[in-house]
């Protein structure tokens, strides 16, 4: 492509070689002008989005979890499925529990019996869809919406066990032992599933891999 149409019409007596350096120093500062401008809106895109990550999992944490769990850093990801497995363990026996405390109460036979059996059923039920939904969450389908989801569920859950151990401790009715050993479990879980919810949420940007 030619440079400029007016060096056609410039006579050779030295002139050319100044139209033809002007053009150069033009063209030269044009490329540079864009390449800084180039430059520096990639700058601006590269610090909005390292503004955006948050600085890896514990960056929009609290100071007090970003010392609790600080050890876990170097293997987030594997500290927070270590977790929900002795999560899940805990809760294969609380529902084991639940089933005894159920039969229990239900041989009992009064009305008020019955309302706490149908009561041991149904968290043992809801156990049962936590482990099963909260397994498939961190292994197949860990997006930020499903995570808030399942965060959001065991804080539920872990307040609901606590419960459960405040209204089973002194039950008179069915079997004291049993009454007690449910109570302990509950207030067990309720520890453990606090204990998951703060690490799930100091390192949910490890645990979620799709948007």
């Amino acid at each position: 492509m030619p440079r400029s149409s007016r060096n056609d019409n410039i006579p050779d007596d030295g002139t050319s070689a100044v139209w033809s350096a002007a053009d150069d120093i033009d063209e030269n500062t044009y490329d540079d002008a864009g390449e800084e401008e180039r430059g520096a809106g990639g700058g601006r895109r590269r610090s909005s989005l390292s503004s955006s990550s948050g600085g890896g999992g514990g960056g929009r944490s609290t100071p007090a979890l970003g010392v609790l769990f600080a050890s876990c850093d170097e293997d987030a990801l594997g500290s927070v499925h270590r977790a929900w497995a002795a999560t899940v363990l805990l809760m294969a026996a609380f529902f084991a529990a639940s089933i005894v405390e159920a039969t229990k109460l239900h041989e009992s036979g009064t009305g008020a019996s019955i309302a706490l059996s149908m009561a041991s059923c149904w968290s043992a039920a809801l156990h049962l869809i936590l482990a099963i939904l909260g397994t498939f969450i961190l292994k197949r389908f860990s997006t930020s919406f499903t995570v808030g989801c399942f965060l959001g569920l065991t804080v539920v859950t872990s307040q609901q066990d606590l419960l459960l151990c405040v209204a089973f401790y002194h039950n008179n009715r069915g079997d004291p032992v049993y009454n007690v050993i449910f109570a302990d479990l509950a207030f067990a879980l309720f520890g453990v599933l606090t204990f998951f919810s703060l690490i799930l949420g100091h390192f949910r940007h490890y645990v979620v891999v799709r948007s």
